[in-house]
């Protein structure tokens, strides 16, 4: 981006009616000591918990509803709820540029001259992935730790036969936790339904491709019908990011949109043939 940001019997993990593929264990368990839980979801967490700042080229695929996503960012992110996405063209001016601070975005469409602006980040990512979050959710998504903010429930840990860990968070969210490699990895977990009902979880995510402790494939699914893979590479952690990243100046001629208009727009929307 132009400024910086230039032995077990296992089961399928589902989010209502989407799948997702992170086969978790669903045969005996026992009680993890509180002690032991805590050791272990440090280790696990350590990597992604230390992201102030992230910069990365994220591509994504995958379906909400009918409709078919696949694109590329550049993106930026700084904790306390900044962020930038730019989609790059193949030549010219960029698709489209969001910028946020504080969880207050504008996106500019250069090559229509159509701005959004002072959006909530959620409102305007759910828009165009039709999944919502803030900024500091979708850096904790992206580098591995699910949620912004992560609190193990220690006393509530399980462990299975097999060298996985069923670790429940503060707020609803489950984290699955493996040992590789004589270290322990999330891998996955899942996040509540309606009223924190762990049992009925509305979003679930898998990792896999991990390098330097980050994953590189992020599947999310969240119900009824969303299935979206982000690809993430280039990835750099706790780099300065020159503040103008979360700002933008956009022409005082732009013609101003709507959430419904960016919606119809569908900038993310996979256009190509079927396949």
């Amino acid at each position: 981006m132009r400024t910086r940001v230039a032995a077990v019997a296992l089961t399928v993990l589902t989010a209502a009616c989407a799948a997702i593929p992170l086969r978790v264990p669903d045969g005996p368990s026992r009680p993890l000591a509180a002690s032991d839980a805590v050791t272990i979801f440090v280790q696990a967490s350590s990597v992604c918990r230390g992201v102030r700042t992230l910069t990365a080229e994220i591509g994504l695929s995958g379906r909400v509803g009918s409709r078919k996503l696949r694109g590329r960012v550049l993106a930026g992110f700084e904790r306390s709820g900044s962020l930038r996405l730019e989609a790059p063209a193949p030549f010219g001016a960029p698709v489209f540029i969001l910028a946020a601070r504080a969880n207050r975005s504008v996106i500019w469409f250069p090559r229509d001259k159509r701005v959004l602006r002072d959006a909530a980040v959620a409102d305007v990512l759910e828009a165009m992935t039709g999944m919502r979050w803030q900024p500091d959710e979708l850096l904790a998504l992206l580098t591995g730790c699910l949620v912004s903010d992560p609190q193990v429930e220690a006393t509530d840990a399980r462990r299975f036969e097999s060298s996985w860990v069923a670790m429940p968070l503060s707020g609803g969210a489950e984290a699955f936790i493996r040992s590789e490699r004589q270290r322990w990895r999330i891998v996955g977990g899942r996040g509540p339904g309606g009223g924190g009902d762990r049992a009925t979880p509305s979003w679930a995510v898998a990792y896999d491709e991990f390098a330097a402790g980050f994953p590189g494939r992020v599947r999310v699914s969240q119900a009824p019908t969303t299935d979206v893979t982000f690809r993430v590479s280039q990835l750099e952690a706790n780099v300065a990011i020159d503040p103008a990243a979360f700002a933008l100046t956009v022409p005082p001629d732009a013609v101003p949109m709507s959430l419904d208009e960016l919606r119809q727009m569908g900038p993310l929307a996979d256009r190509g043939p079927e396949r």
